[in-house]
C-alpha cells in the first residue's frame, strides 16, 4: 500500500544528511502518486467519503466509485466537479488535475479563471456553473457523467 502524504513528509524530516536523502529517494521514487489515491486521501482530509459527494455534484455514484478505486481516470470538469464538493483548494484542484493526466487550470483561459475564481470564492458547482453558461462558456459543470 503506498504512504500518505504525512507518512512521506515525516520520513523526509528525519533525515539528516545527503547519503540518506539519496537513500530515502531510492526507495520511494518507485511509489508514484495516482489520482484515486489523491482523491480518498483529500476525501479523508476534508472529513468525506466518496459516496458523501453524490447529490453535491452531477457525478453519478458508480462514477465517484470507479474514480476513487482507479477503474476511471476523470476528465477535467469531473475532476473539477468533485473538487468543488469537497472545498478543495485551487492548489488541491491542481494536484487531482494533474494526477488525473488533465491540464491545471490556467487563468489566462476565460473557463479556467471562472472556476478559480469560484474556488477562491467558496462557490459550490452549480453557483461556477451559472456563471460559466452566463458568460456563454462551453465547459459546463452539471451536466451528469
Amino acid at each position: 500500500m503506498s504512504k500518505t502524504t504525512a507518512e512521506l513528509e515525516n520520513e523526509l524530516q528525519s533525515i539528516n544528511n545527503g547519503d540518506d536523502l539519496e537513500k530515502w529517494i531510492n526507495g520511494n521514487q518507485a511509489e508514484k502518486v495516482r489520482f484515486c489515491d489523491a482523491f480518498v486521501e483529500l476525501c479523508e482530509k476534508k472529513g468525506m467519503k466518496p459516496a458523501n459527494l453524490v447529490g453535491k455534484v452531477a457525478i453519478s455514484k458508480s462514477y465517484i466509485y470507479d474514480m476513487a478505486n482507479g477503474k476511471k481516470n476523470p476528465s477535467k470538469e469531473a475532476v473539477i466537479k468533485v473538487a468543488l464538493g469537497l472545498g478543495a483548494t485551487v492548489e488541491e484542484v491542481n494536484l487531482l488535475l494533474k494526477l488525473s493526466g488533465n491540464k491545471e487550470l490556467y487563468p489566462k483561459m476565460e473557463e479556467d479563471a471562472v472556476i478559480e475564481f469560484g474556488i477562491r470564492n467558496h462557490w459550490n458547482v452549480y453557483e461556477i456553473d451559472e456563471l460559466l453558461k452566463k458568460r456563454g462558456l462551453t465547459m459546463w459543470l452539471t451536466d451528469k457523467e
